[in-house]
């Protein structure tokens, strides 16, 4: 059986907790950054649609 260990209610402040391997935690943070950069790019991109700072075009070739 594993060895469990009580964290006392009054260093949580009564919130539950939750323990993961630093492994799993910093792939959660590589992915947590990576949407938020994403997120950030639609943002962008939806205001300068908005501003009309975007440029339609029909296909591919015409961008380059």
């Amino acid at each position: 059986m594993k060895s469990m260990i009580s964290i006392p209610k009054g260093l949580t402040h009564g919130e539950d907790l939750v323990v993961i391997r630093k492994s799993e935690y910093e792939a959660l943070r590589r992915q947590f950054k990576e949407l938020k950069d994403v997120l950030d790019k639609i943002r962008r991109g939806e205001k300068e649609l908005r501003n009309g700072k975007t440029k339609k075009v029909d296909s591919l070739s015409e961008i380059r």
